[in-house]
């Protein structure tokens, strides 16, 4: 049976956290209604009965990033982060006022602390070390290397199907190197300016990165020979490492 949120106690809920995010020094829209496809309109004066969807718009002094946030009467909630780069959409599923609560904190708190910024995918098939199996995705920013862990599902397509193009296209993604890592002890945030040394080792079938940080720790990423990380590290980490990168 389809879940559905009473919108107007949605609303209720989210004019209170505009009233604390006003309190904090945010820049908040008025709530706003909307009852088909199309634009909204302002709550002042109360809840719209007819209405199909609650939503906000949230800026900081110093974000990078503004932030919308709708909630449809389905459930769905769309969170939405718009920076002069691009714009980056994601979609959550909300079952219950409490939830929807928590969306609005949670959010907030990831707009603080969120960059736009253009990355580069290089492999779809990265690892941590020869005992971890589940692949994930290696990200090239401009100033660091970003693992993201993936799944079961994703493992096994990369097993059975070709590497990625030798050309993958450069994207804006939304970087949050504390959700990045809260999100899996593999997943990994590798500022360049933080390593020591490095080591890109080619292979018949698997190649790899062995990274050295200033502080002592060290670090393992390994990928399919077939996908273009080597190469393009070798080109992006040169002019950094100089004799520090071992090719």
């Amino acid at each position: 049976m389809e879940q559905r949120i009473e919108l107007h106690l949605a609303g209720a809920r989210l004019d209170l956290h505009r009233q604390w995010w006003l309190a904090e020094g945010l820049s908040v829209s008025p709530v706003l209604w909307r009852r088909e496809a199309g634009s909204h309109v302002s709550a002042e004066r109360g809840p719209d009965p007819a209405a199909e969807g609650v939503a906000v718009r949230i800026a900081g002094p110093d974000w990078g990033v503004a932030l919308s946030v709708e909630l449809q009467s389905d459930g769905t909630a769309a969170l939405a982060y718009q920076a002069p780069l691009g714009l980056v959409e994601e979609r959550v599923r909300v079952r219950s006022l409490d939830a929807w609560g928590a969306l609005l904190d949670q959010a907030v708190q990831r707009a603080s602390r969120l960059k736009l910024q253009y990355a580069q995918l290089l492999a779809a098939s990265c690892t941590t070390g020869w005992l971890d199996w589940v692949h994930g995705e290696l990200w090239l920013l401009p100033d660091s290397l970003v693992r993201v862990r993936g799944g079961f599902v994703d493992t096994v397509v990369n097993s059975i199907a070709p590497g990625m193009p030798e050309q993958s296209a450069t994207s804006a993604i939304a970087y949050d190197p504390v959700a990045i890592l809260a999100g899996h002890h593999t997943n990994k945030v590798i500022p360049f300016d933080g390593i020591a040394h490095a080591r890109l080792h080619p292979g018949l079938t698997t190649a790899g990165l062995d990274v050295t940080m200033t502080d002592g720790t060290r670090h393992k990423l390994l990928w399919l020979s077939s996908e273009p990380a080597r190469r393009v590290l070798a080109d992006r980490l040169l002019p950094v490492l100089g004799s520090r990168l071992i090719r």
